[in-house]
């Protein structure tokens, strides 16, 4: 009877004051909408497959399949981020809004991940400051657990095993957070080691979807490097060297010809780098220059070029003659010396021009070393022997264009 009662009460209570009140209605949850850019998607859903059109709404469980050699399947989330979907990928929608929450699982192909437009930049820095704040975005991967991106872009390629995560941003205050889990272990890609412009723009698909940002009013990819560290730019392009001498030691018979450059001395000199992408991986080298110890002319040399984490070395070997000599049968050669030559070089500043992050001035320095390694074999060739070294700064700026 009690219980009753109180139903009654709150009857009458609804009819003078709306005193008991329904339970508010609950919000729907995130959403997302397609718009098929190029190639094509189909949709599998509990009930039936079917061709995805523009406009169509996806929602968790939806199995996305995207065809096409440039295929681009762009999901436009109610809360305004974007993931874009490659050739070759199979997304199965998630549940952004839940407890540890997903916007999906991706099995192979590509994805272009975007925070939404207004909120990228603002939660990048929150979450630089508190990466338990900010705007969470993560993605599924099959074989890979999870990624979760707090910056305004990362993009998961699978086309290749094991998957690459490239999170990128510019400096470590608009810089982002990519953790990427594998076997239940977090490992971060942060500020401090994002992506490379090569690392992330060569590939065409991920330039078309640049161009889509920009349209979309995101922040551009050029912005999110326009202060990032020089290392992360291309390299490529043709550089003017000043060179300035060091060091010059020399010991043995053969030092009497050498030309011995003054600490402080300079030489202007040209580089040239080159990438080429025609065949996987893409392979760098590079158009170096030299001088002659003796008679100071120039020569060209063509390098492997071997990048590191901040910086770039190559290096020529060479094995030569020390001594030539006549006799009645001809010129023979008598006595090897091993040549050895080394650069190293930092990228220093770096700017976009002409739409692409590139590396516009470098710092190193390059070290030489002539030696003996099989001694003369003909009286009067010993006065050619020789143990030399040196060492110089080097400077290089991209020139225009």
């Amino acid at each position: 009877m009690r219980a009753r009662a109180i139903v009654l009460l709150c009857a009458v209570a609804a009819l003078t004051m709306s005193g008991c009140s329904s339970p508010p209605a609950e919000e729907p949850g995130v959403s997302a909408t397609v718009l098929v850019h190029s190639g094509e998607a189909s949709l599998d859903t509990a009930d039936a497959t079917r061709t995805l059109d523009d406009g169509d709404v996806v929602v968790e469980g939806d199995v996305i399949r995207v065809d096409g050699d440039d295929a681009v399947v762009e999901l436009t989330w109610s809360d305004g981020a974007v993931t874009r979907l490659g050739p070759a990928t199979v997304f199965t929608v998630g549940q952004p809004d839940a407890r540890l929450g997903t916007r999906g699982t991706q099995d192979g192909g590509m994805s272009w991940n975007r925070l939404a437009a207004s909120d990228d930049a603002a939660a990048t820095s929150t979450a630089a400051a508190d990466p338990a704040a900010g705007v969470p975005y993560a993605l599924d991967i099959v074989g890979a657990d999870r990624a979760e991106g707090r910056g305004p872009l990362f993009l998961v390629d699978c086309t290749q095993s094991p998957c690459r995560i490239l999170g990128t941003g510019g400096t470590a205050d608009i810089g982002s957070e990519t953790t990427f889990r594998r076997g239940k272990v977090d490992t971060v890609v942060d500020s401090g080691a994002p992506a490379s412009w090569g690392e992330l723009m060569t590939d065409p698909w991920a330039q078309e979807n640049a161009e889509l940002d920009e349209d979309a009013d995101f922040v551009p990819v050029v912005d999110l490097f326009a202060d990032a560290d020089p290392s992360r730019a291309v390299l490529d392009g043709t550089f003017d060297v000043l060179r300035t001498y060091k060091t010059s030691d020399c010991s043995g018979p053969g030092c009497s010809g050498i030309i011995r450059h003054a600490p402080g001395d300079t030489r202007e000199l040209v580089y040239s780098f080159h990438q080429d992408c025609a065949v996987e991986p893409c392979s760098a080298s590079v158009d170096t220059q030299t001088v002659d110890a003796f008679t100071d002319q120039i020569s060209d040399a063509t390098a492997p070029l071997v990048a590191g984490a901040e910086d770039y070395t190559w290096g020529t070997d060479s094995e030569l003659p020390i001594c030539q000599y006549d006799d009645a049968t001809g010129t023979h050669e008598t006595g090897r010396a091993s040549n050895v030559i080394r650069w190293q070089v930092t990228p220093s500043k770096a700017e976009v021009r002409n739409g692409v992050f590139v590396v516009t001035e470098l710092t190193g320095d390059t070290h030489a070393r002539y030696t003996v390694v099989e001694p003369t074999a003909i009286p009067g060739c010993e006065q050619f022997e020789r143990t030399w070294s040196s060492s110089s700064d080097l400077v290089l700026t991209k020139r225009e264009g």
